[in-house]
């Protein structure tokens, strides 16, 4: 799932997950808006497992708008191990397919955004704001945060952050014009019939590249005619072998960006940043040529090219960061 992006205009601003947004519609004078910071931490996590590193129960006479989350994933990676930790927003029970790729060594796309970490904890998009696609949870519900460890188990304590804003009647209906008991129903909401949510997905490159200096696509995913995706951010963890990527629209023939040498995207000229707690760039936001372009009825790529040396199998992540609308 995942954010829907509309053409800039007079007074709008680009949100850190994407898209244009309205200035604030401003805080209820006098309202009971409240700030909740919450933490929690896995000490272990066994290969191929999932566990719920934060479970935050919704207090009686409030909803929720999730506004930020940050990882600390396991640290003590070895040399080659590169452990994978996909970190996914949940709620009572069930994953919204918001999901991000936080394991470390140049790959974290939720950072922690403690006193060591380059980069800030990330903000999902502007909150208390009307049409906004923070996730939205109504009275009750659970606050999920969910983590799940790849073929290598994870062996030291995995930690994460998130920050809520609890809402009470009068404030979420004077600001989003909803109540408690819907707020889900709405943009960004974990309960809505037709989503109109962030999209965050990550994938690992495959298949392998052919070594042959040519576009490959290494990463596609289809999108139906009742479908809208609109990429806002977009990082790359590169591999060595490596030349230059692009996306491509299959249905328009369409590809960003349009000449060369399109983004660099090798280890030593790396044009697209994955944005990790130990790199000072965060995940890039694209330029709007890009962002305002609406994938739908086709099938989505990332083309990239090597130095006429193979990039093996998952040798190469790309996290994809925007907007996800269903018309039907």
């Amino acid at each position: 799932m995942s954010l829907i992006f509309r053409k800039g205009g007079k007074g709008t601003k680009t949100p850190p997950g994407g898209g244009t947004r309205t200035p604030p519609s401003g805080s209820v004078k006098g309202g009971t808006v409240k700030l909740v910071e919450l933490y929690g931490s896995l000490a272990a996590l066994s290969a191929g497992l999932s566990n719920k590193i934060i479970n935050y129960t919704i207090p009686d006479g409030h909803c929720a708008e999730l506004i930020a989350v940050g990882i600390m994933p396991d640290w003590n990676v070895g040399a080659g191990a590169s452990r994978l930790l996909d970190t996914e927003i949940g709620y009572d029970d069930k994953l919204t397919g918001i999901k991000f790729l936080t394991n470390h060594a140049g790959r974290n796309a939720l950072p922690f955004g403690d006193r060591l970490s380059k980069n800030p904890l990330r903000l999902l998009d502007y909150p208390s704001r009307k049409g906004n696609l923070t996730p939205k949870y109504n009275e009750g519900m659970k606050i999920q945060v969910v983590v799940t460890a790849g073929a290598v188990s994870v062996a030291d304590t995995v930690r994460a952050r998130a920050k809520v804003l609890l809402y009470e009647e009068a404030d979420v209906r004077g600001i989003f014009g909803t109540g408690i008991s819907d707020f889900a129903t709405i943009a960004g909401g974990v309960s809505q019939a037709l989503p109109e949510v962030l999209f965050a997905e990550y994938a690992r490159t495959d298949p392998a590249s052919a070594g042959k200096g040519q576009w490959e696509a290494l990463y596609e995913k289809k999108v139906q005619d009742f479908e809208e995706i609109m990429l806002a951010y977009m990082g790359i963890d590169p591999h060595a072998n490596a030349d230059e990527a692009r996306l491509y629209d299959l249905r328009l023939k369409k590809e960003f960006p349009e000449y060369e040498p399109y983004w660099k995207v090798n280890d030593a000229y790396n044009m697209l940043p994955f944005g990790d707690d130990d790199d000072y760039q965060p995940t890039t936001k694209l330029p709007t040529i890009v962002a305002d372009h609406v994938y739908t009825n086709t099938t989505m790529r990332l083309y990239v090219k090597d130095l006429t040396a193979v990039i093996p199998q998952y040798g190469m992540a790309v996290q994809l960061l925007g907007s996800y609308k269903r018309t039907r």
